[in-house]
């Protein structure tokens, strides 16, 4: 084996051990979570803890979905989630069209503007956001829950449409605009059909981005019937006892959706992905 090749070599399996190291990182409080859900309440407790249940039960997840009321608020949560996704994306495919496509004054200190929405806390937004949705009388429904969803994931869904835009030739839509079709048209025909991948892409997005979100529901959402899985999982939680083996399978319980989800968007998430990581 020459230098080089002990070279490569060396840093191939440096690499390698490195990813494995923050693979296992990253992963280690979703094992220690899913274990902890087939465990008794006891085993919970002990000390030293240990990562294996004594035996695997899967009666946390039986009470995980009764005290949670898990149909109940699955669909709820799944209602605002998919329509935050939809509306966050139709209106980001627009916003993120024009920034494509058109000339705009000031578009730079724009761009910079919708970047810089989402480095401020989510919670220096909330006292606003509840005053004025008791203002126009949408405190404990929906449509409030999915208008401050949606504020939160527009300018992520602006900013990757932009770039899967982007990348679709204009020629392509001028050629369909001189075949008759209007800018709308073009867009809904030619763009969005191309760009198929990155949208799905950032739907998935927004859609995880509400799926997830606690303090807004926690906050905006008062009858417990509208709840959200999120706010149920803390409401599990009493004054006295937290309960961590039904905690953790509720927890479970609250993942597997996005989970699969995932598992069959992965080949339109890793498709747009690629496409949008290069932005002409």
């Amino acid at each position: 084996m020459t230098a080089i090749q002990r070279r490569i070599l060396i840093k191939t399996v440096s690499v390698h051990a490195a990813l494995l190291v923050l693979t296992l990182f990253v992963l280690a409080p979703f094992l220690w979570m899913f274990m902890t859900s087939f465990k008794t309440n006891p085993e919970t407790l002990r000390y030293p803890p240990s990562l294996l249940p004594d035996s695997f039960d899967i009666q946390n997840f039986i009470r995980g979905w009764q005290t949670m009321r898990f149909g109940t608020y699955f669909g709820n949560t799944l209602y605002v989630s998919l329509m935050t996704a939809c509306v966050s994306v139709l209106i980001g495919s627009l916003g993120g069209y024009a920034l494509a496509r058109f000339r705009i004054p000031g578009e730079r200190l724009l761009i910079l503007g919708i970047l810089v929405t989402r480095m401020f806390p989510p919670v220096v937004f909330l006292v606003p956001f509840f005053i004025f949705l008791r203002h126009i009388n949408l405190i404990d429904t929906y449509s409030g829950l999915i208008l401050a969803f949606t504020v939160f994931s527009l300018p992520l869904a602006i900013w990757m449409l932009r770039g899967f835009f982007r990348n679709v030739p204009k020629q392509l839509e001028e050629a369909a605009m001189i075949d008759g079709c209007s800018r709308m048209g073009a867009f809904f025909r030619i763009i969005v059909p191309l760009s198929s991948p990155g949208v799905a892409t950032t739907g998935v997005f927004c859609f995880i981005l509400a799926w997830n979100e606690f303090m807004f529901a926690n906050t905006l959402i008062l009858t417990e019937s509208k709840r959200l899985l999120t706010v149920s999982l803390v409401a599990s939680i009493s004054e006295y006892l937290v309960e961590w083996n039904v905690l953790m399978a509720g927890g479970i319980l609250t993942t597997i959706p996005v989970v699969i989800m995932y598992l069959f968007m992965q080949k339109y998430i890793t498709s747009g992905l690629t496409e949008g990581s290069v932005v002409g």
